[in-house]
């Protein structure tokens, strides 16, 4: 083979694949072009194998080994300026994009806004339950796509049962979707006053129970009293005296109504219960709590603190125009828990017996006002109350919560209590709460008994438990009323007691112990009721004894039907409306009983007179204490 002619095959260094290609000889000698001829020198085969392994084939016989190739620093750091700079890019833009898919899931989420739910709560719970509504707010999860915002107002429980019953107070804000009154007392008189459908629920957060904040010396005194003696130290002006603390004089027992968490409704549940005969409803014991009021101090307004300063402020507890406040544990924990030497000063008295609790009731509300979304948010938020952690911190602000302990204090210990007081349905409730919320004003009224009620009801005739009800009525009433009594059976109408201020005399007697008198004494009787011909002389009676300044008013308490053919519905009908005197109105109020024949025209008297008919199932409801209370009111 000639110098420069390209190897055979199988020749060392051969490639028979590689395509012929221009090579360039780098190592070439120095004054040699490359690929110039030159003598050749024998190498071993092993070296030469070596070298042209590793060596550059130049198309001779020899190999050339290329030089080591440097690289440059500037090249490197371009490069790695370069890999940092599209890698921060990369970062950049990705978590980039994550923060602006997270800001736009959230922005989905709440893409109509935010859903106000507005709370109402008793101003002693409205503080820790405000600052729960603001970490509720913090974590709370949309309800459709809008974020719930809780807002919390304070407000005694009159005023949203006003409110909520009529015009909303503009200073209360919007109209709550949740309320958490004092206690269930309050919404029992909403239920009573707007319906039933007003609340979708109601169950109880916390509980206190209704306390005496009292001297020391006069709780160690009271050791042997109870809520039904309460109206009897209140009347009695030395009833303290007689407990052994001379110079005291009567009990002085204030019942604040405003911010003091409904103690006073709940109070005077316990009195009236504790003082109602044995197997009578607790509205039978109605006049211990009109006692009670009676008796109370008479202070600047009726709050709470009013109340407590005037028992806490005396120099000599004695002497001091408040010997008793009517209370909830927790308020007096809170005043307490600030006092220096408290324990010399106050002290906390739990009566015996059934324990009157302020129940705090998560109150979900219905009402046109409410967007679906407003009331699903608040059954969420009410929820959300319940939780350990929230009934935790309610527990230090004095309440008694499920699994919490409350902070105790040298005047408040939370001992365990007793079971709590029930006292019937909310037409009850509502009726005790109300006889102290709405002082009674004086009317003057005619009762016209149907004496044809021998259905036994409860273990009594129906007539026996009117009379009942008629009598718990009458002992409320004050003094200046005016009442009168007829009643009527199948034969004839008569006049029992004529009508007249309960304080008249009355043959040697006050009219109210006549009248007291007179319904002890009747008797059911069978047969038929002459009920439109003794209203007839009824209503002219009443009209003529007119009294100005009271609403005047006749009752017809009947079971029906009328049996008296000399004057049929429309001849009645027709009388009541001549006779009726818009500038001396009398209003007919009729009560009936079951399925009366005669209901028709009942109620086009009521109506014509400016009175009310309200039909009853039964006597043995506490519906009957109800209506009489409002009809005689």
């Amino acid at each position: 083979m000639g110098r420069h002619s390209l190897p055979d095959p199988g020749e060392p260094g051969e490639r028979p694949d590689e395509p012929q290609t221009e090579r360039f000889a780098f190592g070439a000698r120095q004054g040699e072009e490359p690929g110039s001829g030159g003598e050749d020198v024998a190498e071993p085969a092993s070296t030469r194998s070596r070298d042209w392994e590793a060596g550059e084939w130049t198309g001779s016989h020899r190999a050339i080994t290329p030089g080591r190739r440097g690289v440059s620093v500037g090249v490197i750091v371009a490069l790695v300026s370069v890999v940092v700079i599209v890698g921060a890019v990369i970062l950049w833009r990705f978590f980039g994009d994550a923060l602006s898919s997270r800001s736009d899931v959230a922005a989905a989420r709440c893409v109509d806004g935010e859903v106000t739910v507005a709370v109402v709560a008793d101003p002693a719970i409205a503080k820790p339950v405000t600052e729960l509504a603001d970490r509720y707010n913090q974590s709370a999860e949309p309800v459709g796509d809008r974020c719930v915002k809780v807002g919390v107002t304070s407000a005694d429980s009159p005023q949203v049962v006003k409110g909520l019953s009529g015009d909303w107070p503009k200073d209360l804000g919007e109209r709550p979707a949740l309320w958490i009154p004092g206690s269930s007392a309050s919404e029992a008189r909403l239920e009573a006053a707007k319906g039933p459908q007003t609340v979708t629920d109601s169950r109880s957060l916390v509980t206190s129970p209704v306390v005496l904040a009292v001297p020391p010396r006069l709780k160690d005194a009271m050791g042997e009293q109870n809520w039904g003696t309460l109206p009897r130290l209140q009347s009695d002006p030395a009833a303290l005296d007689g407990l052994g603390l001379q110079g005291w004089g009567g009990l002085r027992l204030a019942l604040p109504l405003a911010q003091d968490s409904d103690a006073a409704y709940l109070a005077a549940e316990a009195i009236a219960a504790a003082s109602a005969p044995s197997g009578a409803p607790a509205s039978a014991g109605l006049s211990a709590v009109t006692t009670l009021m009676a008796g109370a101090p008479k202070l600047g307004d009726t709050k709470a603190s009013t109340a407590l300063d005037a028992l806490l402020g005396a120099n000599d507890p004695a002497t001091a125009p408040v010997h008793a406040v009517v209370t909830t544990e927790q308020q007096v924990f809170q005043r307490t828990s600030s006092m220096s030497e408290a324990k010399s000063k106050v002290a906390a008295w739990l009566p015996p017996g059934p324990t009157a609790t302020a129940d705090f009731p998560t109150v979900l509300l219905s009402g046109d006002w409410l967007a679906q979304e407003q009331v699903t948010a608040a059954s969420e938020f009410a929820r959300f109350l319940r939780k350990p952690e929230q009934l935790a911190e309610l527990a230090k602000a004095g309440f008694r919560a499920p699994g919490a302990n409350p902070p105790a204090n040298d005047v408040v210990d939370f001992a365990a209590v007793g079971a709590p007081l029930t006292i019937g349905d909310n037409a009850l409730r509502a009726t005790i709460a109300d006889t102290l919320a709405a002082p009674l004003k004086s009317p003057t009224a005619t009762i016209v008994l149907d004496q044809s009620m021998p259905e036994v009801e409860g273990g009594k005739s129906r007539l026996a438990n009117v009379v009942d009800a008629l009598k718990a009525r009458l002992q409320v009433l004050p003094p200046d009323s005016g009442l009168g009594l007829w009643t009527f059976d199948g034969v004839q109408g008569r006049s029992e007691v004529s009508l007249g201020a309960l304080s008249d005399q009355l043959d040697g007697r006050p009219r109210s112990e006549a009248l007291t008198a007179a319904l002890d004494g009747q008797t059911a009787s069978n047969g038929g009721a002459v009920s439109f011909t003794t209203l007839q002389l009824v209503y002219t009676d009443a009209s003529v004894k007119f009294r100005d300044g009271q609403k005047n008013s006749v009752l017809v308490i009947t079971t029906g039907p009328h049996t008296d053919q000399s004057l049929d519905g429309p001849g009645l009908q027709q009388y009541i409306k001549g006779a009726f005197d818009p500038a001396r109105p009398v209003a007919v109020n009729v009560i009936d009983f079951g399925d009366d024949s005669d209901r028709a025209t009942w109620e086009a008297v009521t109506q014509a007179t400016g009175g009310s008919y309200q039909n009853l199932n039964s006597s043995a409801s506490p519906d009957l204490a109800a209506a009489i209370a409002k009809l005689l009111a």
